[in-house]
This record gives C-alpha cells, sequence and structure tokens, in this order.
C-alpha cells in the first residue's frame, strides 16, 4: 500500500497526547526521527503491519489535548499507525463528537431528538444558552 502523508508537522503536545496512548516510538518507520527519503525506503523486510485499531483512541487523545484534530496531528497518527490519511480524515470526519476545524475550548452537545424534547430538553437549553451564551 502506498501512503501518501502530508506536509503538516504535529506539535510537541500532538505528539506527547499520541505518544501517551499509543507509546513512544520504536523506530523511524513507527514517526520517530528519520529523513524525507526513508518514506520511499523499503523496510527491508520489517513488515506494516495497518493497527487502524488504534485509531479512534489516537484520535480522542488529539482532540482531548488540542480541542481539535490539526493535519499535523492527523499526520502523525497516521505515521504511527500506517494508517492512510485519507482513512483517519474519513474516520475523524465521521464522528460528530470528533473536529478536523478549529473550536471553542468548551463545546456542549445536547440531545435533541423528540425523546429528550419530550422529556423538556428545551428548559436545559435555554439555562446553557443564559450561562454560556448563544450557540455558535
Amino acid at each position: 500500500m502506498d501512503l501518501k502523508f502530508l506536509d503538516a508537522a504535529p506539535t510537541t503536545a500532538e505528539i506527547a497526547a499520541v505518544d501517551a496512548v499509543l507509546g513512544a516510538p520504536t523506530s523511524g518507520w513507527e514517526g520517530g526521527e528519520h529523513t524525507p527519503t526513508d518514506d520511499r525506503v523499503a523496510r527491508l523486510g520489517h513488515a506494516a503491519r495497518s493497527r487502524r485499531d488504534e485509531l479512534l483512541p489516537a484520535l480522542h487523545a488529539l482532540q482531548d489535548e488540542i480541542g481539535w484534530i490539526t493535519k499535523g496531528g492527523l499526520d502523525y497518527v497516521c505515521r504511527r499507525l500506517s494508517v492512510p490519511p485519507a482513512d483517519a480524515y474519513g474516520v475523524a470526519t465521521f464522528y460528530s463528537l470528533l473536529s478536523v476545524n478549529e473550536r471553542p475550548v468548551r463545546v456542549a452537545h445536547v440531545c435533541d431528538d423528540t425523546a429528550c424534547r419530550a422529556s423538556g430538553v428545551a428548559t436545559m437549553l435555554d439555562d446553557l444558552e443564559n450561562r454560556c451564551g448563544p450557540p455558535g
């Protein structure tokens, strides 16, 4: 599989958040120090095993630490897990609790379906708006 990585660099906070979940990289192939040409060189027998099952925890770590998922953070996760950036971006944009766009420090997610409306969510929304300001 040919992985096309982004040219965005992660911040030290993003690296620390991802490494806290995945552990420190053990080689340049897992996001450690390496040269740009290393992305085009064969692994010399080292199997590239995708760790796709760790994608959501890593994305949640970025979201929790930074507040949103930056291109640099996404690229670092993809390099660490051998996951194509397009796949990781698809996951990050699919889940509404994850954001690839910068957003306010405090975000409130409120259920507004029929059952919640019947149980009085409108009163709670008014109280939330009085405390925190208008939505947006």
